[in-house]
């Protein structure tokens, strides 16, 4: 229909569906009343409830005898399923399943299926700390899941911690001085971040293909266990890593190990954490329906937002209704000043962080050019090129702003009460 393919028409029918009330907020919102004080709890409980506050409850590293955070990552392949059904073959980086536990060798398809989490685009990310050290351990467990005589089988790799300040040894560029890590091997990468921010890892072998089909994701480094980013103060923090993808280059991939004329190489998906969206509202694998890329929020707080990007030549450029966003930093660095902007253009490898301030009446306001109904406003890219995946609009990089009244809700089309008078915060 064609509706369907107009944002407007799409929006339209969003509010008939009752979308602003459809959605339960992630079980991140679940504890958020205050818990009542337990002088009981011992430093150990208070350090680890601070780590899941500031990391979201993401899984985070196993604490090494000598105090180092320890990470093993597994290279593999896999397939990942897009809102319209097709399923494309990736490879990337994984973990053992609920954790970064070195479960041993990993050989075969049973091996990484029982031992290991499916492959994500991007993959988890990994949350480190500035001054504390970090081991992370590379296994290249290889493909299971391409043709038996592709040339992709047996690669090697490696993991180029992009943005952070290290030395050539763990920098993971091929041979400058360490080899990558050839299949069934493994390289532990040591480093001690010296700087907060948003950065990301990816591989530097065969860049180009590698990278594309899936081996990146984002690093986050924290400078204390408080919600703070560069001195700010925040309530909320989502990462959007945006990307590119190409199913036929990775099916040739997958077949051959060539992809023929990567000049002509060509996305047909647009992806916010790996997924897109679809006018399938409920689409289990719509952007909107992942808990990582769903920006939910309540009146009155500062929502902190880590753009990463990676691609071949697409140019993202995110601009939110009804917002203004305020740059805070840029690829992990403090801006001595900061700017607001409403369209962010953000290129391959770059990291961009900024903070948006949630008004007090946004979850009764409107967005009056989406019509998504009461608290609901969209994000997406305004390289309109990104908001079109395999020929479908809008069927790409957009997600919402989804923002809760902590006080009792009203209806969205009758005025508050403000001494003694009716008030509408839409004409204020």
């Amino acid at each position: 229909m064609k509706t369907l393919k107009n944002l407007l028409g799409v929006a339209a029918a969003v509010v008939c569906m009752g979308f602003a009330t459809s959605f339960a907020a992630p079980d991140v919102f679940a504890g958020e009343a205050k818990k009542a004080e337990d002088w009981n709890m011992t430093q150990d409980e208070l350090e680890e409830e601070a780590l899941i506050d500031v990391t979201n409850g993401d899984v985070l590293g196993e604490r090494a005898k000598d105090g180092a955070w320890e990470f093993h990552l597994y290279t593999t392949d896999g397939y990942i399923e897009m809102t319209n059904g097709e399923l494309v073959w990736v490879f990337g980086y994984t973990h053992a399943k609920g954790s970064f536990e070195n479960v041993g060798e990993v050989t075969t398809k049973e091996d990484a299926e029982r031992l290991l989490e499916p492959v994500k685009v991007p993959s988890d990310p990994l949350h480190l700390f500035v001054g504390e050290k970090a081991r992370i351990v590379l296994h290249n467990s290889g493909m299971h899941y391409a043709e038996e005589h592709s040339g992709i089988n047996h690669v090697a790799h490696t993991i180029h911690f992009h943005g952070l300040d290290l030395a050539p040894a763990v920098d993971g560029v091929p041979s400058l001085p360490v080899d990558p890590v050839l299949e069934h091997k493994s390289f532990t990468y040591e480093l001690t971040p010296q700087y907060e921010g948003s950065f990301m890892a990816h591989c530097h072998v065969d860049s180009f293909n590698h990278i594309l089909a899936g081996m990146y994701f984002p690093l986050i480094v924290h400078h204390d266990r408080t919600k703070t980013a560069y001195g700010y103060k925040y309530d909320r923090d989502y990462t959007l890593f945006v990307s590119e993808l190409s199913s036929t280059a990775n099916e040739q991939l997958q077949e051959s190990g060539v992809v023929h004329g990567l000049q002509d190489w060509k996305a047909d998906y647009f992806l916010i954490n790996g997924r897109t969206y679809t006018d399938n509202l409920f689409h289990p694998r719509s952007v909107i329906n992942d808990p990582r890329s769903r920006i939910v929020c309540y009146e009155d707080e500062v929502v902190l937002l880590r753009f990463m990007a990676i691609g071949a030549d697409h140019v993202f450029a995110f601009h939110p209704h009804g917002y203004h966003m305020e740059v805070i930093a840029l690829d992990g660095r403090k801006l001595k000043s900061t700017y607001e902007k409403d369209t962010l253009c953000i290129a391959s490898g770059e990291r961009i962080d900024v903070l948006v301030r949630i008004p007090h009446f946004a979850s009764q306001r409107k967005c009056l050019s989406c019509n998504l109904g009461a608290g609901i406003s969209i994000m997406h890219d305004h390289n309109l090129r990104g908001m079109v995946s395999t020929g479908k609009y809008p069927m790409g990089a957009l997600t919402i702003f989804d923002v809760k009244s902590k006080a009792k809700p009203v209806k969205p089309d009758e005025p508050l009460i403000k001494e003694g008078k009716p008030y509408n915060p839409l004409e204020h």
